[in-house]
């Protein structure tokens, strides 16, 4: 009988442990699945700020554009001569990589009509690298826009042509 209680007290003691697992697993998928959740969201917040910063970035441009008598090719003023390298091998000049081409409307262009070259519009215009911030950047098919689509499908989308800057989002709400 004795050790009949004793193997009862082992099984129930098994058994407490095997609950207090379950419950701490349980407890750590729901605040997982809630951490994971918000990591899209922080995104967009991300891509949101940024969306304002190239609205400020872009009037401070034209305006600077329109002040040095609307050049073609211009230097931005707060460009600090440090440029981002697109390839590893690249032996471009970083002086090259610091000027901005302009349209005849005074919006800023990329030096290639590729999504490589609209990366380096981003780089250039915020100083941010897109690869970092988990942002793919593309030109659209008819070539007059840049496109730069965060991980959670919302998107950025700046028009060559007119300056225009759309935001789109993702959320349901």
């Amino acid at each position: 009988m004795l050790s009949q209680q004793k193997a009862d007290g082992e099984l129930l003691e098994l058994f407490g442990k095997m609950i207090a697992i379950v419950l701490l697993l349980a407890l750590l998928g729901v605040l997982g699945f809630r951490y994971f959740g918000s990591v899209n969201h922080i995104a967009a917040q991300g891509l949101r700020i940024d969306h304002t910063r190239l609205l400020n970035v872009l009037g401070m441009i034209k305006a600077q554009w329109l002040a040095q008598g609307r050049p073609k090719e211009m230097r931005l003023d707060w460009d600090t001569g440090v440029s981002m390298s697109l390839d590893k091998n690249s032996t471009q000049n970083t002086s090259d990589t610091n000027f901005v081409k302009m349209s005849t409307g005074g919006w800023p262009l990329p030096n290639k009509l590729d999504s490589a070259g609209c990366e380096q519009l981003w780089y250039q215009l915020l100083g941010l690298d897109t690869a970092s911030q988990q942002v793919v950047s593309l030109l659209g098919k008819e070539g007059d826009v840049c496109i730069y689509i965060a991980n959670n499908f919302d998107h950025l989308g700046y028009q060559l042509t007119s300056g225009r800057v759309i935001f789109l989002t993702n959320d349901k709400e």
